[in-house]
């Protein structure tokens, strides 16, 4: 079995409420490996050939991140940009093609903000995430998310309950 492949894409980690617990939860798992790209790539020169063999070495890829104005953090972009672009052109060989790809992401806007009373519902936001996913002919697996992540808004029993579902999301998709 192969083991999946979290990128991690939080600038702050420690700082983080939702993903430094979902990260916690995910190293837990002897399936899972956690790749801290702002921790791999501090200066924001994503090694391409490095990103490559780690995909061809694991099965099922989850992008984890916090949203940040609508999007993903900027290295994670540049990661998709660069790794996505290589895997699905670089040696006739499609590395994603039929692998299972997930996306977890924290907001700190609550929930409701997303329910398309701004005039556009969360899965709208995360619409280029699931076409590229497509366009890689890849596998787009559930969302897994958690909302309203800001220190003092959220309950540390929501969070905990969240990393307890996101294990469960990580063993349920490997």
């Amino acid at each position: 079995m192969k083991k999946t492949l979290v990128i991690l894409a939080h600038p702050n980690i420690e700082q983080s409420v939702g993903n430094k617990s979902w990260k916690e939860e995910a190293e837990k798992n002897p399936n899972v490996i956690v790749h801290n790209i702002y921790e791999a790539y501090p200066a924001g020169n994503v090694d391409v050939e490095k990103e490559l063999k780690l995909l061809k070495e694991t099965g099922t890829l989850i992008l984890q991140f916090p949203m940040h104005w609508f999007n993903c953090p900027p290295l994670l972009k540049t990661w998709i940009d660069n790794v996505f672009m290589a895997a699905h052109y670089s040696d006739g060989e499609k590395i994603l093609a039929n692998k299972k790809i997930g996306l977890a992401v924290t907001t700190g806007g609550v929930k409701e903000r997303y329910d398309g009373s701004y005039g556009v519902k969360f899965e709208d936001v995360l619409a280029p995430f699931r076409l590229s996913v497509n366009h890689l002919n890849a596998i787009n697996l559930p969302i897994h998310s958690l909302h309203g992540v800001m220190p003092g808004q959220i309950k540390e029993e929501e969070v905990l309950k969240s990393s307890k579902e996101y294990g469960e999301y990580l063993k349920n998709n490997i």
